[in-house]
């Protein structure tokens, strides 16, 4: 019986604390230097209108990341003869009631660069993440590509 009771005492001290875990293992898609997408484009464009694909595997799209167990799967750089509709960073924050400035991570990943726009087909996944005054100073957006 004391085993029982002790058992519960210790659980009960416990905090559960929800850690963001990275799942993504698949490279970010930066098209023509303007767009980024997930790797599941590929699948969707035919090859005689990718006219240069380059591969940086320890390439990231920023230098600030989310998660402390960060994988990174690199970039891949794609010049394509089409044209492709994206949505402009502020235009997606604006959507899930941010302020337009709101700070975007892909994958985990900060995109420093705000002129980037994204391939909303691309999107598998949208996260607020508010601000926890110990990694976050800020309230930002964690958007996983498929």
């Amino acid at each position: 019986m004391i085993f029982v009771l002790g058992n519960f005492t210790l659980n009960a001290q416990v905090a559960r604390v929800k850690l963001a875990k990275d799942t993504s293992e698949k490279p970010v898609i930066i098209i023509n230097d303007q767009i980024i997408a997930g790797s599941s484009i590929l699948k969707s464009i035919p090859e005689e209108y990718i006219s240069e694909m380059k591969v940086f595997k320890d390439k990231t799209i920023g230098s600030k990341m989310l998660f402390v167990d960060q994988q990174n799967p690199g970039i891949v750089t794609l010049e394509i003869q089409k044209e492709f509709e994206a949505k402009s960073q502020s235009e997606i924050n604006k959507f899930f009631g941010l302020d337009s400035e709101t700070d975007l991570y892909v994958n985990g990943y900060l995109v420093e660069d705000k002129d980037l726009r994204l391939y909303a087909s691309s999107i598998a996944k949208v996260e607020v993440l508010k601000k926890d005054y110990l990694r976050l100073k800020t309230t930002v957006l964690n958007i996983s590509l498929n």
